[in-house]
């Protein structure tokens, strides 16, 4: 099976986008400047070698069902999903081929609603403002809202990833895993078996590689035996989450404390290897 190019940035929804920032970058991270959607999404990211974490909020209201495509709106899928709580609502896989991608994974079986092709402005360090031109393509699943997917390209990346904002305190410089914690695991294996290839046991639960990152399923009972006395989130029946997201650095004391801010729940990191950092501990502040 051809490797897609795998993880780009899990999304992480937040309330209040500017308590969100001051959060992370107390932990050490780098954040743009707020941008905006054009369908009423606000954005900030931790920009890294190709991916990102991307902090999301709702600026208005009134434009949630721009640029719907196959029943899907983006916007209108950010409002419910932050209306129930904060934390990763979908994970978007780096594409330099969006529609190439696209035909592959409908390939392998997976429903696509269809492409959404945006730009927003962008005012990089020590450039002018111009526009970021990108193209997505939506795989959501209804059975699994909080761990789909889509696709996403960037037509200039040399706005996004940009040194000045690739550069982290803490040391951070790409996303290393995803990890869904989910009761019925089949689903969520199902879905990104399909994409990616065959799963393989980890430590505790089940990862699944792709040619950028790692998805993990964690089952609520290994939860302990990966994150210690970490608090674990109480899961709605029968609908993975993710709860995870593991990013790669050189400093991991730096962050290994208890944290509670936007998008994440208390928690304090289980003991890591050197390199292994998890700023985002578990990214759920309720229960899915």
């Amino acid at each position: 099976m051809t490797t897609l190019p795998g993880i780009d940035h899990p999304l992480i929804l937040v309330r209040d986008i500017e308590a969100a920032r001051a959060f992370y970058n107390s932990l050490g991270f780098t954040l743009t400047p707020v941008g905006q959607h054009p369908w009423g999404t606000s954005t900030s990211l931790a920009v890294m070698e190709r991916c990102a974490l991307e902090l999301m909020g709702i600026y208005d209201e009134t434009l949630i069902d721009n640029l719907e495509i196959g029943g899907f709106a983006f916007g209108r899928h950010m409002q419910e999903a932050l209306a129930e709580r904060e934390g990763m609502a979908l994970v978007a896989l780096h594409s330099t081929d969006s529609r190439a991608d696209a035909a592959t994974l409908k390939a392998r079986g997976l429903i696509s609603q269809g492409p959404v092709d945006f730009r927003r402005k962008v005012r990089p360090p020590g450039m002018d403002w111009d526009e970021a031109v990108v193209s997505l393509d939506i795989f959501l699943d209804p059975a699994l809202p909080r761990a789909s997917h889509f696709l996403a390209q960037q037509h200039k990346p040399h706005l996004l990833w940009r040194p000045e904002w690739m550069q982290h305190a803490n040391g951070a410089h790409h996303i290393a895993a995803v990890t869904y914690l989910a009761q019925a695991q089949e689903k969520a294996l199902s879905r990104l078996t399909a994409m990616f290839g065959p799963a393989n046991p980890g430590p505790a639960g089940w990862e699944v590689p792709t040619g950028q990152g790692v998805f993990r399923v964690l089952h609520p009972a290994d939860w302990a035996s990966v994150y210690g006395d970490t608090p674990r989130p109480v899961l709605a029946p029968n609908v993975p989450a993710g709860r995870r997201s593991t990013s790669r650095c050189r400093i991991w004391r730096r962050c290994a404390r208890c944290w509670r801010g936007p998008g994440t729940m208390s928690a304090r990191p289980p003991p890591a290897p050197p390199c292994a950092m998890s700023p985002l501990a578990a990214m759920s502040s309720s229960a899915s």
